[in-house]
């Protein structure tokens, strides 16, 4: 079991973070697979059927700019089609997103409840749907808090972008932003007694605690991701291009895909496999992430200190 209650500086963060994966990354992912599995089948099938009707539409010609009047009187004369299969996909799409980021902070209150990975993908559920009026709570508050924080951090954002010294650092200020909301929300899940706005005034508090050390190993964990993502889609891409789609010159492709269907399902399985990667690799930032939770709230309460001394006198 990894140590989750621990003071840690800049490299144990990534030290532990990939421990926590090689020990545990099966455990983690097979449940993860397990709980969401169902509704990520069920938003890839409705992402193929959407998939499929831009090429189709990519090949009456309506996608083109100069046909923007013949693409919405088609829209409108599908509408009692689009309007509901839209609406649900926009349901579904939040369903799965919520169940994806309230995912990492269930495992870990169970990882910590039963010290160790000591419980399955049923607990994982009980946890979830039995929370998820809670969970629901905490995005509807957040979207409330978020308004004057976005619009402070993009004005930051804005300033650091144009300057030659400041873009480097625009990362890190998403980092914090991140670091914020998601510790936020592990305290709420922890707690039955705190509200939504003291969670986020003691996830506050936590940020600016090691304020560079954790801060610096989001952002820098974040930037290892962008890479990674950044090299399949190029990959992608260039796969797609030596097949005869030439997707780089022309985004607008979908049209030479329905002429053979073959190349369609590659391009569209190939799409798949990074919208799944693109999850998995949020989730390994959620647990980097959870790894620096703990470890700053193990910095501000001693909670390991305490359970030590508390196991020494029940000894």
């Amino acid at each position: 079991m990894l140590q989750l209650y621990k003071s840690r500086d800049f490299a144990l963060f990534f030290k532990d973070t990939f421990a926590f994966i090689k020990t545990h990354g099966k455990h983690f992912f097979k449940n993860y697979f397990l709980v969401n599995g169902l509704f990520l089948l069920v938003l890839i099938i409705m992402g193929f059927i959407l998939y499929a009707e831009l090429a189709e539409l990519q090949a009456l010609g309506l996608l083109d700019e100069r046909n923007q009047r013949e693409f919405f009187r088609y829209l409108s004369d599908n509408s009692n089609i689009y309007v509901p299969y839209g609406i649900l996909y926009i349901l579904i799409s939040a369903f799965v997103g919520i169940l994806n980021y309230a995912y990492i902070p269930f495992y870990f209150k169970l990882y910590e409840k039963h010290k160790g990975a000591n419980f399955s993908n049923k607990e994982i559920s009980k946890e979830l749907f039995a929370n998820f009026g809670k969970i629901v709570k905490f995005l509807l508050i957040t979207i409330l808090i978020s308004i004057p924080l976005l619009i402070a951090a993009a004005i930051v954002m804005g300033i650091m972008a144009i300057t030659i010294i400041g873009f480097p650092f625009v990362i890190f200020v998403v980092a914090l932003i991140s670091l914020f909301y998601h510790s936020a929300l592990m305290e709420y899940l922890k707690h039955d007694d705190k509200s939504v706005f003291d969670c986020y005034g003691y996830s506050l508090q936590l940020c600016f605690q090691q304020f560079f050390p954790s801060i610096g190993a989001v952002g820098i964990f974040m930037l290892i991701i962008i890479i990674v993502q950044y090299v399949l889609s190029f990959l992608q891409g260039t796969i797609l291009y030596f097949l005869g789609i030439p997707i780089l010159e022309n985004p607008t492709y979908l049209s030479d895909l329905e002429k053979t269907s073959l190349l369609f399902i590659i391009a569209f399985a190939m799409q798949v496999a990074i919208y799944i990667f693109n999850f998995l690799t949020s989730a390994a930032l959620q647990i980097h992430q959870a790894i620096v939770y703990y470890s700053l709230k193990e910095d501000r309460e001693n909670i390991h200190t305490q359970d030590t001394i508390d196991d020494i006198g029940r000894d």
